[in-house]
This record gives structure tokens, sequence and C-alpha cells, in this order.
């Protein structure tokens, strides 16, 4: 999408829509009476009339042919200025975004500095507005036969009163839209069909992905696999006819002396349940399974386009969990990488035995972090629906950094605990452990599952999107479809790390 910066006082050709916001109780914008003197007047008197009061989402809207910034002018409640939140100010820019949509408008245009209030400062509108709006935007529709008629993308101009601001809105535009391409391209991965996208198709993109953008990659196949004993990745595969494969990637080795972050993404391409079959309710949404993969392939994309001074490195473990040829069997006991077995009891609990072997592997790297990404338990979308990611881990430090991140980037956490109690429910009989530990409980005791094979003495943190990397029903950042979750999270938290 493209972004236009003017300043107020800029000669400007009139736009389809000009949109601004206004706070609840609060004066009205004081520019707008010389940039739109006959809507300024209407408001006021809207407002004494009690027409509008602000409340947020509240529009009011104007037409008139002597306006000089545009045909239609809208004004956004925002309610209250106390409780405007950057989660309340992504709302707002989702709201113009389906505005602009439903009108079919070419050119947009909004008074940037009119939704700055509470805790919202005016590069917060600025990068929020073109967060949000680029994200509205996208749509998955590659596989449509008419999709090369699809509306034009609208232009979008913001315009604000400060002069010495224009450097840094710059700035934060193109951070913001390095981020979002991030996300997009997880959208991409998550919403493509099982059909197309694999294990092999995945290293693909990846090889292509790191090869622009300059960060090494390392695919381990199934015969270095074999070699080096990962049986949890081998045996959730072994029931699909597509190979399986470890990918790594490493951006910033420069910087290793500040630390290194391990990021580990869970990569089920497609998943039946194996032998422990899914109902065939919603199961063509499996595909999202390697949600936690695209999240951590994304972030990679974004911080080489940011170019942020740190090390990281991610794993992908790419799996399909299918019932073709020789799949696992409940009763299975198989020995991980790091040398521990365990009986698999439902092989509809696979995310965390391909994680194991990714996780125990990342000790290679002696990272000073590991954060995880998983679709990894029904127990937490239930628990949470879409409005949460479950975090659970063995640093509270690194857990509070995590959730910091996530609420700066719109992606909210909720810690569940980790009580040695929810381990002997994992705990095996005839192996170490059980890869399932009961009916109750099941986001913590897939956590505990996972501890079992994080480095030792390595600050780590489980982040379970079930809930959150799949939207069913269009909301103010997205459609229907895969959310691209986790992105934005990793690289507001990487911009903070220092070891």
């Amino acid at each position: 999408m493209e972004f236009i910066l003017k300043h107020t006082a800029d000669k400007k050709k009139p736009a389809d829509l000009f949109v601004m916001g206004y706070f609840e109780g609060g004066a009205v914008c004081k520019e707008l009476q010389t940039l739109e003197p006959l809507f300024y007047q209407s408001i006021k008197t809207a407002l004494k009339n009690g027409k509008f009061k602000g409340s947020f989402s509240e529009t009011l809207s104007s037409y008139h042919e002597k306006f000089t910034q545009a045909s239609e002018i809208v004004l956004i409640g925002l309610g209250k200025t106390g409780n405007f939140k950057k989660l309340c100010m992504r709302k707002a820019a989702g709201q113009i975004a389906q505005l602009a949509k439903s009108k079919n408008v070419s050119a947009l245009r909004i008074l940037t500095d009119s939704f700055a209030g509470g805790e919202v400062k005016i590069q917060d509108a600025v990068s929020g507005l073109a967060e949000v709006l680029e994200l509205n935007a996208y749509a998955f529709d590659k596989y449509k036969k008419d999709n090369a008629k699809k509306k034009k993308e609208f232009s979008t101009e913001l315009i604000y009163t400060k002069k010495q601001y224009e450097a840094a809105f710059k700035k934060n535009i193109a951070a913001t839209q390095a981020v979002t391409r991030g996300v997009l391209l997880a959208r991409d991965l998550i919403n493509e069909p099982g059909n197309v996208l694999n294990a092999p198709r995945m290293v693909e993109i990846v090889r292509k992905m790191t090869a622009q953008k300059k960060i090494s990659c390392k695919v381990l196949g199934e015969a270095e696999l074999k070699k080096l004993k990962m049986n949890g990745i081998l045996a959730v595969n072994q029931g699909s006819m597509t190979p399986p494969a470890l990918i790594v990637t490493e951006y910033g080795q420069r910087y290793q002396s500040k630390g290194t972050v391990c990021l580990v993404g869970k990569g089920v391409t497609f998943d039946t349940g194996g032998i422990s079959l899914k109902p065939g309710k919603d199961m063509e949404k499996m595909k999202y399974d390697m949600s936690g993969s695209a999240a951590v392939i994304g972030a990679m994309s974004a911080l080489a386009d940011l170019g942020l001074p740190v090390h990281v490195v991610a794993l992908t473990p790419m799996v399909e969990n299918n019932v073709a040829n020789n799949p696992q069997r409940p009763g299975d006991i198989i020995q991980m990488y790091n040398g521990k077995t365990v009986e698999v009891i439902n092989t509809d609990a696979e995310g965390r035995l391909i994680l194991a072997d990714a996780l125990s592997y990342a000790e290679k790297f002696k990272p000073k972090a590991i954060i995880d990404l998983a679709t990894l338990t029904g127990m937490c979308a239930y628990t949470f629906g879409d409005q949460a990611i479950a975090i659970l881990g063995n640093s509270k430090r690194l857990i509070g950094r995590v959730q910091d991140a996530g609420e700066a980037a719109g992606e909210r956490c909720w810690e569940l605990p980790m009580w040695d109690g929810y381990r002997d429910q994992i705990k095996g009989y005839h192996s170490d452990l059980l890869n399932v530990g009961g009916p109750y409980g099941g986001t913590i005791t897939a956590a505990k599952f996972l501890e079992e094979f994080i480095p030792e003495k390595t600050d780590w943190v489980h982040m379970d999107i079930a809930g959150t990397a799949w939207c069913n029903s269009p909301r103010y950042d997205c459609v229907k479809g895969a959310t691209g979750v986790g992105v934005k999270l990793l690289v507001q938290f990487l911009k903070a790390w220092k070891k």
C-alpha cells in the first residue's frame, strides 16, 4: 500500500474520503477550522445538539460540494482520552480501512494528529494507521478464477501539523511496512493448502527468501535427521509420503556477543491427527498447524529488512502428520534427540514431539534465550479463544519481556503456571515420558513436556498460539483465515533485546 505524507499547509488535490478522530468530551481538532471550516461548524452543532458524542467507533459523516479536502468527511469517535490505548488505535484504523473499502475509494486522507491521545503518541498513530491499513488490505485469493479483477488498493495520505516530525514519520512507516511484510508472508504460508505447501515446498520458499535477504540457511533432510536420531520429527512424519526437514536459518552472526536468541516454530503442514484421527469438522483448517514456523520465518524476514543488531537462530521442524505408508501408532516408544524416551499415547499430540527435537538441538547454538511458538493444544483455544496467547516458561524475567512485547505489538499473552505437580501427569511407565498428560490441564502438561528438552540453564518461553493463529470471521486487521500472529511480537521483543 502507498502511504503519502503531507503537511496540513501543503497543497493537496481533493481525496475521495477524509477521516479524523474525536475524543469524547474533548475539543475539536483546531486544525480542522482552517482545513474545513464548514465541517468544523457542523461538528460543533452536532456536539451541542447531542447528535454526536464521540463514543468509541461512533461516526459522523457529512457531504458538501464546498468541502476542499474530500467530497465526504467522516469523524470517528475515539472514546474517553484516558481509555485510549494502542489497541484502540489499531481498531480505529481498522474501522477506517473498512470505511474506505465499503466506499470503494481510490484516495484516502487522514488527519493523523487527531488520533493522538491517551497512551497513543503521534508516532504511534502513524505506525498504527500504516500497520492496520496494510494488514486489513490483505486477501488470499490466488486460487480464485477472477482474482485478476480484484479491486485496486487505495492510496493513503497521512497529513500532519508539525513539519519537524516528517523524517521520523517516514522512518516509522518504513519500519512498520518491514514488519507487516513479515506478517503477510506468514499469512501466505499458512493459507496455502496442504496439497501445495509441504516440507519440501517450505524448504524452497525459505531458501529463496534467505538468499534474497542474505540470511544463512541450512536444511537437515531425512538422511541427516536419521543420522542425528531426531526420532520425534521422523516418527511424526513416517505416515507421510513427503520427506521431513529441519530448517535452520541464522541472522546477525556478527552480533553474537549480545547473546543468541533461538526461535523455534512448529511446522506441521497438515495434521490429520494420525491414527488418533481428528474429527472431520474443521479438519480443513489443519493446514494452519504450521503457524508457529510461519511466524518464525516471517519474523526472520522482518529482522533482515529492519537490520536489527541481534543474533537470531530460527529452527523450524517441518512434517506432515498423515496416515499413509507406515504411520506411528499409539503405544510406540521413541528415543528423542537428547536421549529421553517417549511413549506415544496419542498421535494427535505430535507437535510437541517435533518441537522437542528442535528445542534440544538449539543447545548447539548456546542461546541465552529460546522462544517457541506452536498451535499446540486445543485446550488453549478453549481457554482463551482468539483473545490471548498462552505463555509459559522457566524464566519470569523472559516471560515478562515477552508479555511486554505482546502488549506493545497488539498480541496479548497470558501466563499459565508451570508447577512441578503437572509433570507427574506426563511421567512414563515404560518410558521416560508420555506425550500426553490426561484430559485436564492440557496446555500446561504440553509445556511441561517441552521443558524436558530445554538445554540446561537456558531461559525459555513457550507460546501456544492455537487460538490466535486463525480467525473464523473478519476482524479489524485481518480477513478470515491466517492471522500471522507472533511476527509483530517477536520483532518487538528483538528490538529491545540486550544480553
